[in-house]
């Protein structure tokens, strides 16, 4: 097995694993903040084990990081208990042109014209998507909308304290999610079927997830990382729709394409660069 082939398998299943965590907080019937009180202690207490960080992490960057993830995972969980699950991963998908963009205002980095038409294009694809909610699902949307920038946030975080790991952030992160849920829960306390569906969260798919997608980087380019990473997006609504009869509205599923051109948009360029120079002679 190539490098090649073993970052693309390593990432791929780690995007399948991660592709469950919206159908388990459908399948979680207890109340949203008491799933986050125990998403976050038991993702914290599982992280805890498995990631030390190697060198001293920049403090001020560490903890903007922790709550950064923070607010995405609470806000993420409320989009997915408000609004549809193809909604919130279509919003969500976003995330990386939100931090491109926080990357130009906080880090002075340059924007390509491709990325500022990507940008344009999300956010006509963002409006299509929205269009198709009812007035119920809207605030779901917003929520939605409010992760991607919690998460476009963390990557700017993260990008600022390269080359240091900042996975360790998501320790505190966890409690941080755990002391919030545990304000305004109103028993943490859960019924037996969902102890099940919880461990399984908080103990195997997003750390799973984590362990394996954090491999990618390591044998693929980060442009490549982040196409198959954009399978979330497809994958999460599936299960849903095939496990929950929860189908994809027609909004959703337009807007869904919109926001898919306006992602591979940047990258393509990037993509077959890479290609031309790892197939030229002597390269």
């Amino acid at each position: 097995m190539t490098p090649h082939q073993k970052g693309v398998i390593l990432t791929l299943a780690g995007v399948t694993v991660l592709s469950l965590d919206a159908l388990l907080i459908r399948l979680i019937s207890t109340d949203h903040w008491t799933l986050l009180f125990w998403r976050g202690l038991l993702l914290s207490l599982s992280l805890a084990v498995f990631c030390r960080p190697k060198a001293r992490l920049p403090r001020r960057l560490l903890l903007g990081s922790a709550l950064c993830y923070a607010a995405t995972t609470i806000t993420f969980v409320l989009a997915v208990r408000l609004t549809s699950v193809a909604n919130t991963l279509i919003i969500l998908a976003a995330a990386p042109l939100v931090g491109a963009l926080l990357s130009r205002l906080v880090l002075k980095e340059q924007i390509t014209l491709r990325t500022w038409m990507a940008l344009a294009l999300c956010l006509a694809g963002l409006m299509l998507v929205m269009s198709g909610s009812r007035e119920g699902n809207l605030t779901g949307d917003l929520a939605a909308l409010l992760c991607a920038v919690c998460l476009g946030s963390k990557l700017v975080c993260d990008r600022a304290a390269r080359p240091a790991n900042m996975a360790p952030a998501l320790v505190p992160a966890g409690l941080i999610i755990a002391l919030v849920g545990f304000t305004q829960a109103p028993v943490l306390a859960v019924p037996a079927t969902d102890v099940i569906w919880l461990g399984l969260l908080g103990l195997g798919v997003v750390p799973l997830a984590y362990a394996l997608i954090s491999q990618g980087p390591r044998y693929l380019p980060a442009a490549e990382v982040g196409l198959l990473l954009l399978l979330e997006m497809l994958l999460g609504p599936l299960w849903v729709w095939l496990i929950l009869n929860e189908p994809p509205g027609r909004e959703a599923v337009l807007g869904g394409l919109v926001v898919l051109t306006a992602l591979l948009l940047p990258r393509l360029p990037r993509q077959r660069r890479a290609h031309s120079a790892t197939s030229t002679p002597g390269a």
